[in-house]
């Protein structure tokens, strides 16, 4: 995979290609929210001889740090849309886990006909009919709610959450381990 980058008003984005033929589909992993691209590392391994791959750290993580806080998931569709732009992506699957879902069905609004197609990992629809007052609510206060939670229950919940394998939650407390000591910019 190679390491590459998109520069934004509000930062550099860092992302990992492996392009083989331009005319196949190429496999756009999108993880969620605090997670960064190594939650893909088995399937972008897995399948990186099989299709073109390309795996992001989301605005705002790991590599893609330092990152203002002044955008949403219309510049995050955008941006990827740019990205693919710039790497002559024609095909993308979008694979999105729970955030990278909601930047893969946004994608998918903006750019219907790019989109070779759609996998959601943990991820909700964004039309208001499938989201109650409550949750709304919630989403509005979890800066917040993260904030004040202890860290080392964020860490056990965070890890034992996402994942049932030893890898799995083993890769996500390295992952979760970047914001050890800046709790503000996890939450």
């Amino acid at each position: 995979m190679n390491e590459k980058t998109y520069t934004t008003p509000l930062g550099t984005i860092h992302y990992w290609v492996h392009i083989m033929d331009a005319n196949i589909a190429t496999l756009v992993f999108l993880p969620g929210l605090t997670a960064d691209h190594r939650l893909f590392n088995k399937q972008t391994e897995f399948f990186k001889n099989k299709y073109n791959v390309l795996v992001w750290d989301a605005p705002a993580h790991a590599a893609s740090w330092p990152f203002k806080f002044d955008f949403d998931l219309m510049d995050k569709a955008k941006w990827l849309n740019s990205i693919f732009e710039q790497g002559k992506i024609t095909r993308p699957v979008i694979i999105g886990q729970s955030l990278g879902g909601y930047v893969g069905q946004v994608y998918a609004e903006l750019y219907p006909a790019n989109l070779k197609g759609f996998v959601s990992i943990d991820s909700a629809p964004l039309q208001r009919k499938y989201v109650t007052g409550i949750e709304i609510w919630l989403l509005k206060r979890m800066e917040l709610i993260y904030f004040y939670y202890p860290w080392k229950c964020l860490l056990k919940s965070g890890t034992n959450g996402v994942a049932i394998s030893k890898y799995g939650r083993k890769l996500m407390y390295d992952i979760m381990m970047v914001y050890d000591g800046d709790k503000k910019r996890y939450s």
